[in-house]
């Protein structure tokens, strides 16, 4: 849930992206903090086929947590 509080150490973060018309994901900024600071998610799942597009992907970011 948003403002939840975790322990210190390393957190992994799953979710999906999605993007309007079609158009294909490529990349995913990822807020610990409230958005003070960003990192970018690894796209994962399988990837399109050159020249097709989903219109959403699955990411996710291992992040150190104080």
């Amino acid at each position: 849930p948003p403002g939840a509080a975790v322990p210190a150490g390393e957190l992994m973060v799953k979710g999906y992206a999605w993007s309007g018309g079609g158009r294909e994901v490529v990349r995913v900024d990822v807020s610990l903090d409230g958005g003070r600071t960003w990192r970018v998610a690894r796209l994962g799942g399988e990837r399109p086929v050159p020249g097709r597009a989903w219109a959403w992907a699955l990411w996710e970011l291992q992040a150190p947590v104080a």
